[in-house]
């Protein structure tokens, strides 16, 4: 299942992850964009098919994205992005 494998390890971003594009980053900010600006348990999936990426990129893009202080993530699971679109 998708969901539980997408909103949990959003915390656990201390996975190694291979070099990437940052079309992949680009890509997943979309994708959480269109869901509203909050990954969560119920969206997970949908936020997952939207971006198009393998789940090793997904875990990538989100870790890039923790460490440019673009994501916050939040005690109950869930992951709020920042950007131009979700203030």
């Amino acid at each position: 299942m998708i969901k539980m494998r997408l909103a949990f390890p959003f915390i656990a971003l201390a996975l190694a992850t291979p070099v990437f594009a940052d079309e992949a980053v680009d890509k997943l900010v979309v994708a959480i964009e269109e869901a509203g600006c909050v990954v969560t348990m119920q969206n997970g999936d949908a936020v997952y098919a939207a971006s198009g990426l393998s789940e090793e990129e997904i875990f990538a893009a989100v870790q890039k994205l923790y460490e440019q202080g673009l994501v916050s993530l939040e005690a109950d699971g869930s992951m709020s992005l920042k950007s131009d679109v979700c203030q």
